[in-house]
């Protein structure tokens, strides 16, 4: 099976990496930054809290610190080397710039687009969870294209992503965090409003209203 597995992750990468387009090689890049530490989300959630929306804004807080969680540990843990760093020490060439990078699996890049995605595609429908989904797949597309990930190691990304997705949306159940992000748990020191009508009626109602 881990044969198998290689020779498909060869094909595939060979495949994508075989186009030397500029704008290919841009468009990457450009995916690439845009996922990195999952920054376009964190300004996501970020945007949502301040414009009152805390509850999904929270979730996707939740999703990227477990993902990261995942993403950290388990690179340390499984150590596969990257595409070029594996090329390397099949054809016996040294290439000691590459030991001090990282490992291959998971995509971090992946791995919290993911989480992020599985949140948003739960959560909504439409557009909103198409284009968190088509997110994710370019991103995984790009990052094996950069050649800095395994296709396997993409699919198996997209797979933790979407556990953290799930545990973050079960976190964001709990009481606790039901009270953090609820707007209308925050006392409120404005009188309410008497309806239009209410105050045409005559000072009666008014009296009524307002005990």
């Amino acid at each position: 099976m881990p044969g198998l597995i290689q020779s498909w992750d060869l094909t595939v990468l060979s495949c994508l990496r075989a186009c030397h387009e500029p704008a290919a090689i841009w468009a990457a890049w450009v995916i690439a930054s845009l996922a990195w530490k999952g920054i376009v989300w964190w300004i996501l959630a970020l945007a949502l809290w301040l414009r009152g929306h805390r509850l999904i804004a929270a979730q996707l807080v939740f999703a990227l610190l477990f993902a990261s969680a995942e993403a950290a540990s388990l690179k340390g843990f499984v150590l596969r080397p990257r595409p070029d760093l594996y090329a390397s020490q099949q054809l016996n060439i040294p290439m000691p710039e590459l030991l001090s990078t990282t490992h291959s699996f998971p995509s971090g890049h992946t791995t919290l687009a993911a989480a992020c995605a599985a949140v948003v595609a739960i959560r909504y429908q439409g557009w909103r969870a198409w284009a968190s989904l088509a997110f994710v797949f370019l991103c995984g597309v790009a990052r094996i294209f950069q050649g800095m990930h395994w296709p396997s190691d993409v699919l198996g990304s997209v797979v933790l992503g979407v556990v953290a997705g799930l545990l973050a949306l079960k976190v964001s159940s709990w009481p606790a965090v039901k009270r953090l992000t609820d707007k209308r748990s925050r006392p409120s020191f404005e009188r309410p409003a008497i309806a239009a009508e209410t105050v045409a009626a005559g000072p009666a109602n008014r009296e009524a209203v307002l005990k």
